[in-house]
């Protein structure tokens, strides 16, 4: 151990660590919803879990279930939290202090978030004539699953962060996930859990991972900004999501509402309501994915354009206004808006077209921003409305195919979802790269 902690490896790529993590962020948070949406309004997928329960409860055998109950005893709540103490001891003796706190984040925070959820869906367990393990508490999502999880993701990631050699880390990686992987089985196994309730525990474990070993690096790193706070908002939505909406079908109230008021009045609202909200820099990113999920593909990518758009114009005409001053003062405190300011006094439609394609800043804090450099009100709104064309595309067809997937079901439906939500991350990450190579160029 002392010389593990005397040769420091080499620190992985940030930008490989980066894409991982987002990569895994975003497909871990999509498939828990759409796992929780299913489990919620009992579709199929709840008889999927009935049938593989039964099956392998007919199964069982004496050696096996031996196994199994030994294993699953040993990952208990308190288990984990045995095994938490002691590597936080270790990591303590190594100095390891930002490590502690990423694992006392990571296990605490994932079984206060567990037991959140089970309280929320209220889903029983499997039940037998003949049960292996009997259990009064909820069924959905798994607490041992989502523990092991993080205790498992939490140790796989220092020991990664420790070695140099890439089969050393892969075996690291690959440890912690079989280990993860004979967990859930040994509940679904033993009756104690459905099959969708381990693969949500693991999802939301997973993004909640992601969430600690993020803020943990940033902190050892120096560099927790807004990206990361960001992130955790980002979270924060998806535990709201994922609460509200297995209630209800949203949507087709939304659409009941709509169709009570007209369709015209309907559209109207949705753009107003757009409009209001990035002027108040509401993450605009949520509205084209209602938009597809609620209009579909044409009419969804009608309204959020339009709203897109509207809102643009408004904020650029607020800050050459009204608002100049307040955007001034925020602007200065802003070391990416003096590289934009002087690219787009260089080449004006270029650049702001690369700006509203990129991630580089929140969107209604672009128009606000670039309402204070020189650009031309008609060559600002043909360069946004141009760079929003592709984006606002995609989030309107996955907002679409993702209430197809969620409502319907179906191997292509989930397929046309995926490649949608591929093309979006695909899209974000070059552009964003091209916008920082252009920013640094001038």
């Amino acid at each position: 151990m002392r010389e593990l902690h005397r040769r420091h490896p080499h620190s992985l790529s940030p930008n490989a660590l980066a894409v991982a993590g987002w990569v895994a962020f975003i497909a871990a948070g999509l498939l828990f919803l759409a796992i929780a949406w299913n489990v919620g309004g009992r579709t199929v997928l709840t008889e999927l879990d009935a049938e593989i329960a039964d099956w392998l409860h007919a199964r069982a055998t004496p050696a096996l279930t031996a196994f199994f109950l030994v294993l699953t005893h040993m990952h208990s709540l308190a288990a984990i939290g045995g095994y938490s103490v002691v590597f936080a001891a270790l990591l303590a003796r190594l100095g390891e202090r930002y490590w502690i706190l990423t694992l006392a984040l990571a296990v605490g925070g994932s079984m206060v978030l567990n037991v959140l959820l089970k309280n929320v869906y209220e889903r029983a367990r499997p039940r037998f004539e003949e049960p292996l393990v009997e259990l009064a508490t909820y069924s959905f999502p798994s607490g041992h699953t989502a523990a092991a999880v993080a205790f498992y993701g939490v140790l796989a990631a220092f020991l990664v962060s420790r070695f140099y050699d890439p089969r050393a880390r892969a075996a690291c990686v690959a440890f912690g996930i079989a280990m993860v992987a004979l967990v859930a089985f040994s509940r679904i196994y033993l009756g104690a859990h459905y099959l969708s309730d381990v693969l949500a525990a693991a999802c939301s474990g997973t993004v909640w991972l992601v969430l600690c070993l993020a803020a943990g690096h940033s902190l050892v790193r120096r560099t927790l900004k807004r990206r990361w706070i960001a992130l955790g908002a980002a979270a924060l939505a998806a535990l709201v999501g994922a609460i509200v909406l297995p209630l209800e079908d949203w949507s087709a109230r939304l659409e009941e509402a709509l169709a009570a008021m007209g369709f015209a009045q309907g559209l109207a609202l949705f753009v107003a309501v757009q409009t209001v909200a990035t002027l108040m820099l509401v993450p605009a990113w949520v509205f084209p994915l209602v938009a597809g999920a609620v209009f579909g593909v044409a009419w969804g990518f009608f309204a959020a354009m339009a709203g897109s758009i509207v809102s643009a114009l408004l904020a650029f005409l607020l800050t050459r206004t009204v608002l100049r001053g307040l955007v001034s003062r925020a602007a200065r405190r802003n070391e990416l808006f003096k590289a934009v300011d002087a690219a787009v006094a260089k080449d004006g439609f270029k650049v702001m077209a690369l700006v509203r394609l990129s991630p580089v800043l929140p969107s209604g804090m672009k128009s606000y921003f670039l309402g204070l450099t020189r650009a031309r009100l008609v060559e600002y709104a043909g360069a946004s409305a141009l760079a929003m064309l592709p984006g606002v595309f995609l989030k309107v067809y996955v907002g679409a195919a993702g209430r197809g997937a969620l409502t319907e079901g179906g191997v292509l439906n989930w397929t046309l979802f995926a490649a949608g939500v591929g093309a979006t991350v695909a899209l974000t990450v070059l552009l964003g790269r091209k916008a920082r190579r252009v920013l640094e160029c001038h």
